[in-house]
């Protein structure tokens, strides 16, 4: 009289690929939301969001940028880059004056300010680049953000 024990192995059912799982925009985009929000838990340690970040190490690699510049090299339309702006303009971290050519084109510029945020948001930033080389791994992170950068300056 042996108790009989029935092994069974649960393996889920395969999901069905849906239409949205086909599509190229939307796996992007949703790539693009996961990976931001880790970007964003590790800036958010110096009050800095991610796009502000990009903006900091932009204006720091180019002295003088004007707005049209600016958003072009950041790939980001000139209202949201504004918005992004503005918080780094109140804080002292980003100043802006008329152009010289143009007096009706704001100069950004990086401010000491600016510099010392940027040097103490890169630690940050290097902490969010290992966690996100340690998911998908730096051969393949690199891989993909040749690819991604490769795409974005096609348009």
């Amino acid at each position: 009289m042996f108790d009989r024990v029935y092994m069974h192995t649960y393996s889920p059912a395969m999901p069905k690929e849906t239409q949205l799982d086909a599509c190229n925009c939307f796996a992007t985009r949703q790539a693009a939301r996961h990976i931001t929000r880790l970007y964003e838990r590790h800036l958010s340690t110096a009050n800095i969001t991610s796009a502000q970040f990009s903006i900091l190490v932009a204006l720091s690699q180019q002295s003088r940028m004007n707005m049209s510049e600016l958003a072009s090299a950041l790939v980001m339309d000139r209202t949201t880059l504004l918005r992004a702006i503005k918080p780094l303009q109140r804080d002292g971290l980003v100043m802006s004056k008329p152009g010289s050519r143009d007096t009706r084109q704001l100069v950004f510029t990086l401010s000491t300010v600016g510099r010392r945020k940027l040097k103490q948001a890169q630690r940050h930033w290097q902490a969010a680049q290992r966690e996100f080389e340690s998911q998908v791994g730096a051969k393949r992170a690199t891989r993909m953000r040749r690819d991604l950068l490769a795409l974005a300056r096609q348009g």
